[in-house]
């Protein structure tokens, strides 16, 4: 579980990195991220598994704890004052923690480079 100064938990924030967050496209997620004006802080991360992912709670919340794990392994690689919605596509309900997990590091290396 991310700490609660990591999460993005308002739907407010949710909207605004959606709406105005840059889209990096992944083989099994999207990235929406955001550098807000007025945060100074740590990065923020938020997950979103819709019900089209999967008709079973038990499928998506499984996608939702590899997801966070993953990130939360890499989240001091992450930039600071950034907040990132995580949206996972229907591929990802057949790969392992281990191809989630070198996506995942994939984005981060991608997102340290481009600072």
């Amino acid at each position: 579980m991310l700490k609660k100064s990591n999460r993005i938990t308002t739907k407010f924030q949710f909207n605004l990195v959606r709406k105005y967050g840059i889209r990096h496209y992944l083989d099994f997620f999207q990235v929406n991220v955001l550098k807000p004006n007025n945060y100074e802080g740590p990065a923020r991360v938020g997950f979103v598994v819709p019900n089209s992912i999967h008709k079973a709670a038990a499928k998506r919340n499984r996608v939702k704890r590899l997801l966070r794990e993953s990130v939360r392994n890499r989240l001091t690689k992450l930039p600071e004052n950034t907040w990132y919605v995580v949206s996972p596509n229907q591929k990802i309900l057949k790969k392992t923690y281990e191809e989630i997990d070198s996506q995942i590091n994939q984005f981060v290396q991608k997102i340290s480079i481009t600072r």
